[in-house]
């Protein structure tokens, strides 16, 4: 079994506007501005690697267990109150809750497919960082 280390992942943004933000991310560029902007939003961004996510770990995991997906289609949705962003009373500034639905192609039965969905939650990276509380840390500095 090979042994991994931690890896450092860095993403350097810029504001371009008061509400549009250019994100470098390895040799990709990101554009975010508000919701219902000209880019998708920080928040779709958030739901949106978490496709992303599921659908990598799903086709590693698949292979693991020794059956191929034909088809995979990921949507998933969360519950957001901008109350607190906007600078309101509310309950918290992000989602309320994200539901993901998986339907998936592969000729397998359903209990396979529930155990794969079990590995694939529990290997995926921003599905657990969405779960699970990640020490998070914000300093500012005057240029």
């Amino acid at each position: 079994m090979a042994k991994y280390k931690e890896l450092e992942i860095k993403v350097v943004g810029k504001a371009v506007s008061p509400t549009k933000t250019k994100v470098k991310a390895g040799n990709y560029e990101i554009i975010m501005d508000k919701l219902g902007g000209e880019a998708p939003s920080p928040i779709e961004y958030v739901i949106a690697a978490l496709v992303g996510c599921i659908n990598i770990v799903g086709h590693m995991v698949a292979k693991d267990m020794g059956f191929e997906i034909k088809n995979l289609e990921i949507e998933v949705t969360g519950i957001f109150n901008p109350a607190k962003f906007m600078g309101q009373n509310g309950d918290r500034a992000g989602f309320k809750s994200i539901k993901a639905i998986v339907k998936v192609d592969a000729d397998v039965d359903e209990e396979t497919l529930k155990e794969w969905l079990k590995r694939v939650e529990e290997r995926c990276p921003v599905s657990d960082n969405l779960a699970n509380p990640t020490p998070t840390e914000v300093v500012v500095k005057k240029v």
